[in-house]
């Protein structure tokens, strides 16, 4: 504000001395009027330069403030023959995998999964086993990893012409993409793989890629758009009884309204989430809806209500090692402590959120991480 009146006070001098020094030469009327024009002009831009930076450096602020909302991604698995496989040996071992991999004890699962690799495989088969090795890293927090697997099946499933096989792998390379926080390559993916699934006729394919769609427009800030294709993939999803991707799609659809501002409905179809996870066993979604109720409480003014959300989707995601989550729900406590005051507490939570997203390579969460972290700094250097 004082910059602002101390620039228009320089001008106006400026225009006053020019103003006596042009009437002393005697200069034509109209060229007299079309110098103070323009003198006029530029101390308008000067003003509405100064109007504008602030604001931005509001809106600044206000990013740096974002909770950490936990997305519910759904996965486009693939498995080609390996349930029916006729080998002994792998049909054992796969069994092993995927059973520990269903019970979210990824770690266990990815080495249950190589281990099939090292036997004799088709290329298809390679191809489900290296997606689903990279589905396990993602679970985990392990980007770069899961990238890599799904990489390489990608690119057995193009050499070998697999039509069912790259729909799945693109769609989990669309996933880093949406992580990382590049929405436009990951939305070129989605609409492929979005594409392929219906050229296929795989509704739970369909279903997964509408789903993860409506997050990318939901990261942009496109609501309505989001919510048209989190609505649109509940419907399918409801049709064919895919209740994994049911509870997701519940999840998204609250995370929208809460963004819009309906806490009541946002909250009334996250519990709805919760109830499906807690049914079908899936402790992953779980944690996620548990954190996304606290955000909503939070955003109502009830902290301690919010805190006690946070912190059991923190025990839950620590005890599957779903990493991801874990980061996202101390930050989530650390706002919940600042919001109270506590900056103390505030910075210890956020601190530990942002050794974890560095961990696992999440840039956006990173940055957010540490402004909030330079905020809060400065808040309590000022106290």
């Amino acid at each position: 504000m004082w910059t602002l009146i101390l620039i228009i006070l320089i001008v106006l001098i400026v225009i006053l001395n020019l103003y006596k020094t042009i009437k002393e030469k005697k200069l034509p009327t109209k060229t007299i009027n079309i110098i103070g024009s323009i003198l006029i002009v530029l101390t308008g831009v000067f003003a509405v330069i100064e109007h504008i930076k602030p604001s931005e450096e509001k809106k600044e602020v206000s990013k740096l403030r974002k909770d950490f909302t936990e997305f519910r991604k759904e996965f486009s698995e693939y498995l080609d023959g390996l349930p029916e496989t006729k080998n002994p040996k792998l049909k054992r071992l796969f069994e092993k995998g995927y059973s520990l991999y269903k019970d979210e004890k990824y770690p266990e699962a990815i080495d249950t999964f190589k281990a099939c690799l090292e036997l004799k495989t088709k290329d298809s088969e390679r191809e489900a086993l290296l997606i689903l090795i990279g589905n396990a890293f993602y679970r985990l927090g392990k980007l770069e990893e899961a990238e890599e697997h799904y990489q390489e099946g990608f690119l057995i499933g193009k050499r070998i012409d697999d039509n069912e096989g790259k729909p799945s792998a693109l769609g989990s390379i669309g996933l880093i993409y949406l992580a990382r926080g590049e929405l436009d390559q990951a939305l070129k993916s989605f609409v492929e793989v979005l594409v392929m699934e219906r050229d296929l006729g795989r509704k739970w394919g369909e279903a997964t890629t509408l789903g993860n769609i409506g997050l990318i427009y939901q990261d942009k800030g496109e609501l309505d758009e989001a919510l048209k294709y989190h609505q649109e993939s509940l419907e399918i999803s409801r049709q064919i009884g895919y209740r994994e991707n049911e509870a997701s799609q519940l999840g998204n659809i609250g995370l929208v309204y809460q963004a819009k501002g309906e806490l009541d409905l946002a909250l009334k179809y996250l519990q709805d989430a919760l109830k499906i996870h807690k049914e079908i066993g899936l402790r992953e979604g779980e944690a996620g809806d548990l954190g996304n109720i606290g955000l909503v409480y939070k955003a109502k003014g009830e902290l301690d209500l919010a805190l006690k959300y946070h912190q059991e989707s923190l025990e839950i995601s620590r005890q599957i090692g779903y990493r991801q989550n874990e980061a996202s729900q101390l930050g989530n406590i650390g706002l919940v402590y600042e919001t109270k005051g506590d900056l103390e507490q505030a910075l210890k939570y956020l601190n530990e959120a942002l050794k974890i997203f560095e961990d696992i390579g999440m840039p956006k969460e990173i940055d957010n991480t540490k402004g909030n972290i330079e905020r809060i700094q400065r808040m309590k250097n000022e106290q």
